[in-house]
C-alpha cells in the first residue's frame, strides 16, 4: 500500500510540476505555499509548515526565495517578533489567477468517472491511513 501511495504521489507531483512549469514558472512547493497563503492570508510559517508537513527551516528558506522573487510579503507579529505573517503580493495574486483554472481543470480530470460516494470513501480511508501514520510505536 505505501509503495502504491508513493508511486501515485510521484506521478501526481510530476504532472503538477510540468503544468506549473509550462504555465507560470512556479515550483510545486511555491504553488502550494501560494495556495495556503491565499487561503489563510496573514498566516504564519509555523501554520503552513504544519499543514504541508514541511520542515520549518526548509519552508523558511523557500519563503525567503519567494520574497526575493516578489511573491510573498512578510510582516512581523505585533506581539511576538519571532512570528512573521505571510501575505501574497500582487504578482503572486496574478500568477494564482492565471494558474488556478489550469490546476482546477487538472483536479476535475483526476476524478473524472469517480462517483462522489467513491470519493467520500477514498477520503475517509486516506484520513484513517494518515492518522495511523502518526503513530510512531508499532508494537
Amino acid at each position: 500500500m505505501t509503495y502504491r501511495l508513493a508511486r501515485t504521489q510521484n506521478k501526481l507531483n510530476a504532472q503538477a510540476t510540468a503544468l506549473l512549469k509550462a504555465n507560470c514558472k512556479l515550483s510545486l512547493v511555491e504553488w502550494r505555499i501560494i495556495l495556503l497563503v491565499q487561503l489563510y492570508d496573514g498566516t504564519s510559517m509555523s501554520h503552513i509548515a504544519a499543514d504541508v508537513q514541511m520542515d520549518k527551516g526548509q519552508l523558511s528558506r523557500k519563503v525567503a526565495v519567494m520574497t526575493k522573487k516578489g511573491l510573498i510579503r512578510t510582516a512581523p507579529d505585533e506581539h511576538d517578533h519571532r512570528i512573521h505573517h505571510l501575505h501574497l503580493t500582487p504578482k503572486a495574486q496574478k500568477l494564482a489567477g492565471t494558474i488556478t483554472p489550469v490546476m482546477r481543470k487538472r483536479q476535475e480530470l483526476l476524478v473524472d468517472g469517480v462517483k462522489p460516494a467513491e470519493l467520500e470513501v477514498f477520503f475517509k480511508v486516506l484520513q484513517r491511513i494518515d492518522a495511523a501514520a502518526e503513530a510512531r510505536d508499532i508494537d
